[in-house]
């Protein structure tokens, strides 16, 4: 990466359509890996929210884009939040 950064807003439509499906795409990663460890509440709210960025992608016009932030914001932070418990259970056994 460049080390630049933009926020949604200043970014283009391509770009927010990208990003979306790239989380979408890592959300929907980190379900089946859930599914296979038998965490089903895991894989079921990563699946849900790659689909709803899915939908949402479809409307990043200037009425979408706080739905498609907040829905960015929760993916990255549900992913985060996936990883940091997969590295402590990983640790304790």
């Amino acid at each position: 990466m460049n080390g630049i950064t933009k926020s949604l807003d200043e970014m283009n439509l391509q770009e927010r359509v990208d990003l979306m499906a790239a989380v979408a795409d890592v959300l929907q990663a980190a379900a089946e890996e859930a599914e296979e460890e038998g965490d089903a509440l895991a894989a079921t709210n990563s699946l849900f929210l790659a689909c709803n960025l899915r939908g949402c992608s479809s409307d990043l016009g200037a009425n979408g884009l706080k739905a498609a932030e907040l829905l960015l914001e929760q993916g990255i932070t549900f992913i985060h939040l996936l990883n940091g418990r997969r590295k402590s259970n990983t640790s304790v056994h």
